[in-house]
């Protein structure tokens, strides 16, 4: 199962999840560096699964 977290590219601060990502960077703000691209979103897998 994979997982997605968040990085706010240029304070290089990582986010576990949208929510969190709004709720540390106000949703303003969050919306404003959504729109302006400045968002990453990151696709990690565990350990144990089988990536085909």
């Amino acid at each position: 199962m994979e997982t997605s977290r968040i990085k706010h590219v240029p304070s290089g601060e990582v986010y576990e999840n949208r929510k969190e990502a709004k709720i540390k960077m106000g949703h303003s703000n969050f919306n404003r560096a959504l729109k302006n691209g400045e968002m990453l979103f990151l696709k990690t897998y565990r350990p144990t699964d089988i990536i085909i």
